[in-house]
């Protein structure tokens, strides 16, 4: 699960008390691959990881090139007995499990049998160089290029000695998978790795597209397993399995073979390393890291010397791979013939067809009754399999409790080979304990069964007790009500006592830290609830957990239900499923996890309403190994209503601002915690106009109910209008639904500049141009220019206001910081308004990053006009507004903004329109405006100064001429880009008297008299 798509700036932001950072395995892309590139695609680094924290030295490298090396020596040392056995063809039987999603046959990665047969037929082409691209490997390495002698068949018999096509389909828990995963996925489908290569074909997240176990050394003497073998195998993501089908058109069938050299013992051509570091074989030359291009003709040079690129341990796109070397099969060779769970697997009885007796009847598992029962009424039933070659027509099966048969019945059937068939008994009643209870077939097609070994099963069931509620485990003391399940007899739940806080408490844990059994279920077991009595029932506890400090070791914890009393349970339905970072409630350490203080827990829900019709159930806490480190509960309740719930919720994005130029450096969304529990991580998403979703891990002290703080990040926005999606999910992890949020906003980023002083009637076009308009809410329609009845003026409106949404409007950027003074005049008018209604003028200092309200009104001191409607035509509905903006002039206001905002109350909101709006530089509230086109000479006589008001259409040059009366010009100025301003003259350099004053522009041509007294 990778970040897709554009890359987001969260990468180590600070909001208040959070940090945000980046969440590699977040999932909320599908995105696959579109080619065979490799970067860290093959995942064998993290199992070689794995293997060496569970087996110490006896894992790592050094120790299995030590051994490897000792038994090729040794094959050279008697070269004629082992070239005989190699030279002959050696079979490798094949299981592929295909984990998909629930799709038909055929789609997705419930891959066809076509593309299953492809693969096949690769590796034995790519093993035997057989291969129809060999001939494009380069002359120098012609010489080492070696045919493996082995072959690779889909298994003829299954571990039951049946006959199979070799191909399991199932479906999985997960639309996808990790290398971290492989126990999970062993579990979900393995036969015997003794008899068997396990080949998983799965979703995997990227960036990887295939993984395999190493094979191990002999370790003789040691009292362990020398790998896990639940995990033993090759996974590979089934859109680079084979070819044709579903996988993509780039993929060969490669990643198959390369991962399937790793599970014969090949390390990466270039040793994982660069030049000096060894993969180990003599014949393949050094390299200085791997190759991922592939063209017609393929070359590289690195360590002196041209590198083998062409190999198939190589990360070359599989159309330029197509060698293994005489020294890579040499060490196949010494796998096979050596390595425990590979020496087995040559030529064994998998790759034969099966040889079968005529009568055999296998019971292949007990339905009924499990080892815990909720009844003392058992329904008793079994399953059974035709194990043998002849039609089974009937069979005679005995039920005993205790020795005692309680039933022999002879059963009609009609079982071809291998078919299976469900078998029913009467009821009968158990003790409260000591209850054995025994199917045992006695005969088959009313004669002796011929292999015996399959004939009986055994099961102890054990009467449980209902629990009522709310119920409260004391874990200093647990009733035997509770069950705990062992499946491996190796570490499981126990109880223990710790001073956390300074306080003695009893909790419930499991040695993980110790438990050298990867993939291990273990279940701590309640008594019986009845959820159709209690619908709405809560699962509470407190949980804690540090994850071992090193990838590939993420135990996992789930809470799952049982409708059969605790036999089985929907562990691929659970709705609590945590592990890694979601189980993680305190840092994660090398050293055992012991927990001290209260603050190392988290409360952890699971609302139990999703099962309520399932009616009585058992619920399981389910730990499974990954080697990684203890877990431990206490607090233990379940409770009869919902009580407690995690809960964030996004109130508004803060920054950026409806419309800005874009400078700011996060965006700033504000979050509310809205739950009763206190939060102090969550999984926050983020996509920017329409790209792949990204996930960030928020992580901080804890947010008490109630509290609100701020979320920032960094700027993701572009010019124009961007579309910005906020989410936050999984509040401390919480897994129940209905606790996430998001939110949607719309922004514009606009840096267009515009003189000072500046008029904007919305006259000379229907755009609004160079303003802009946004609806953040919906991006609905906004502020638009209306014609009224007087064509030549036009208003601009918002004609159908929505409660919950806010309208802006806002002016292009304009410089005052050379001016002392600055105000604007707008006309708006408005009917009816909602209450709530607010319209607002906004002024920022900074183009639009922050802004000041400085004007605003409000539901009925909104309203101009007593009609429910205002009339855009009508002038007397308009009331104009005088706003001093001085405090926006001077230093450090080179770039101011005006932005108008609307924001819609519930009720009705009818039409507003806004008209005239004009920036002056000054701050007079009562200004002298002349005639359109016009100027305006004041006072006149004049005693101190005299001014000279301009209202032009637009942007002018301007001469004043002042002139004495005998015709001298004792004064000229020119005016660029006047529109509406006021000039004013001191009188001081003119003595009392009669002057002329000449205006001069495109448009003004105006000879003026002026007295000075």
């Amino acid at each position: 699960m990778l970040l897709l798509g554009a890359i987001f700036a969260y990468t180590s932001a600070n909001s208040q008390n959070f940090t945000i950072s980046p969440l590699p395995d977040y999932s909320g892309t599908a995105n696959s691959k579109s080619n065979h590139a490799h970067n860290e695609k093959c995942a064998h680094g993290v199992l070689e990881e794995m293997l060496v924290k569970e087996m110490g030295y006896f894992g790592t490298k050094d120790f299995f090139e030590n051994w490897i090396d000792s038994k090729i020596e040794a094959q050279r040392n008697q070269p004629l007995s082992i070239a005989r056995t190699q030279e002959e063809i050696r079979l490798i039987p094949v299981v592929v499990h295909v984990i998909h999603n629930g799709t038909p046959i055929g789609q997705g990665a419930n891959v066809p049998l076509s593309q299953i047969e492809s693969q096949i037929r690769t590796l034995n082409e790519d093993f035997r160089r057989l291969n129809p691209d060999a001939n494009r490997t380069p002359a120098e390495f012609l010489p080492v290029a070696a045919d493996s002698k082995i072959e690779f068949v889909l298994a003829k018999q299954d571990p039951n000695g049946l006959p199979t096509n070799g191909i399991v389909r199932i479906q999985g828990p997960k639309t996808s998978y990790a290398p971290q995963d492989a126990a999970q996925i062993g579990q979900l489908s393995q036969w015997n790795p003794d008899e068997y290569l396990n080949i998983w074909v799965v979703p995997l997240n990227q960036p990887f597209i295939g993984y395999a176990s190493f094979p191990v050394s002999g370790l003789p003497g040691l009292n362990f397993s020398p790998a896990p073998a639940i995990t033993d195998g090759v996974t590979i993501d089934f859109r680079f399995f084979g070819t044709g089908g579903n996988a993509i058109g780039a993929s060969l069938g490669r990643t198959a073979t390369h991962e399937v050299g790793h599970y014969f013992g090949l390390r990466h051509i270039w040793g994982d390393g660069g030049c000096g570091v060894d993969d180990f074989v003599s014949d393949t030359p050094e390299q200085d890291n791997s190759n991922s291009t592939c063209n017609d003709n393929p070359s590289r040079f690195s360590c002196g010397s041209n590198d083998m690129i062409q190999n198939y341990m190589d990360y070359t796109p599989d159309a330029c791979m197509n060698i293994f070397t005489r020294g890579q099969v040499e060490r196949f060779n010494a796998v096979l013939a050596n390595s425990p769970r590979r020496r087995t697997l040559v030529n064994n009885r998998a790759t034969q067809e099966p040889v079968l007796v005529d009568r055999d009847l296998a019971i292949s598992r007990i339905v009924e009754p499990g080892n815990f029962a909720c009844s003392p009424i058992i329904s008793p039933s079994i399953q059974v399999k035709n194990a043998g070659k002849q039609t089974i027509s009937s069979a005679r099966i005995e039920l005993r409790r205790n020795g005692a048969v309680v039933e022999s019945r002879r059963f009609s059937l009609n079982l071809v080979t291998g078919a299976d068939a469900t078998l029913s008994f009467n009821n009968f009643n158990i003790s409260a304990d000591g209850n054995e209870i025994e199917f045992r077939v006695v005969q088959v097609n009313d004669n002796s069964d011929e292999n015996s070994a399959n004939n009986s099963l055994t099961s102890s069931p054990v009467l449980q007790q209902a629990a009522t509620l709310p119920l409260s485990l004391n874990l200093a003391s647990i009733p035997n009500s509770w069950s705990i399940s062992n499946p491996d007899g190796s570490f499981t739940w126990e109880p223990t006592r710790l001073t956390i806080s300074g306080t003695q408490q009893d909790l419930i844990y499991i040695r993980h830290y110790e438990y050298e059994a990867p993939g291990e279920l273990d279940y701590f077991i309640s008594p019986v609830i009845d959820l159709s009595a209690n619908p709405n029932a809560q699962l509470v506890f407190e949980l804690a957990h540090a994850p071992y400090n090193q990838p590939g070791f993420q135990d996992d914890l789930i809470v799952a239900v049982s409708t059969d009393c605790g036999n089985t349970f929907q562990i691929a339905d659970a709705t609590y499923d945590k592990s890694g970072v979601s189980l993680e409630t305190s840092n994660p350490t090398l050293n055992e996890f012991i927990p001290t203080q209260n603050s190392q827990f988290r409360t952890e829900l699971v609302n139990l309403s999703p099962f309520a019709e399932l009616g009585q159930v058992r619920i399981a806490f389910i730990s499974v190994n990954s080697y990684g480190n203890n877990i431990y509960l206490k607090n233990i309740r379940i409770l009869q209503e919902k009580q407690f719930k995690y809960e964030l919720t996004l109130e508004e994005l803060i920054l950026p601002t409806p419309i800005s130029d874009g400078r700011y450096e996060d965006e700033v969304i504000r979050v509310k915690n809205t739950g009763n529990l206190p939060v102090s991580r969550f999984v926050f998403t983020k996509s920017t106009n329409g790209s792949s979703t990204q996930g960030f891990l928020a992580s901080g002290s804890a947010v008490a109910p109630g509290e609100s703080f701020n979320l920032t990040g960094g700027n993701s926005t572009q010019e124009g209008v961007n579309r910005l999606n906020y989410g936050v999910i999984f509040p401390n992890f919480d897994q129940n639904s209905g606790n996430e949020d998001e939110l949607e906003r719309f922004i514009i980023e606009d840096s267009q500049n515009t003189l000072v002083p500046w008029r904007q009637n919305f006259n000379f076009s229907t755009s609004i141009e160079p303003w802009r308009t946004i609806n953040p809410e919906e991006n609905r329609d906004s502020w638009t220019t209306i014609t009224t009845n007087n064509t030549s003026n036009n208003v601009n409106g918002l004609q159908n206001p929505q409660p919950g949404n806010s309208y802006w409007l806002g002016s292009p950027i304009f410089n005052l910081s050379n001016r002392t003074q600055a105000s604007v005049f707008f006309d708006y008018a408005v009917g009816e308004m909602a209450p709530s209604t607010r319209l607002t003028l906004f002024a920022s200092s900074d183009a639009g990053e922050t802004y000041i309200p400085v004007w605003e009104a409000m539901g009925e001191n909104l309203r101009t006009t007593s009609a429910n409607v205002a009339s855009p035509s009508n002038a007397s509905d308009f009331r104009r507004e005088f706003v001093n903006l001085t405090e926006f002039t001077g230093n450090g206001n080179q770039a101011v903004r005006l932005a108008f905002a609307l924001d819609a109350g519930e009720g009705f909101n009818s039409p507003i329109y806004l008209d005239n709006i004009e920036l002056f530089l000054t701050a007079n509230p009562q200004p002298v405006i002349p005639t359109e086109g016009m100027s305006i000479l004041y006072p006149n006589p004049a005693s101190d100064y005299f001014n000279i008001a301009f209202n032009l259409p637009r942007y002018e040059n301007v001469t004043i001429q002042i002139i004495s009366a005998s015709g001298q010009v004792l004064q000229q100025v020119v005016y660029p880009n006047t529109l509406n301003q006021t000039y004013s003259f001191s009188r001081e350099i003119f003595p009392p008297g009669f002057y002329i004053v000449r205006i001069n522009s495109n448009t003004i041509s105006e000879t003026k008299k002026l007295i000075i007294n």
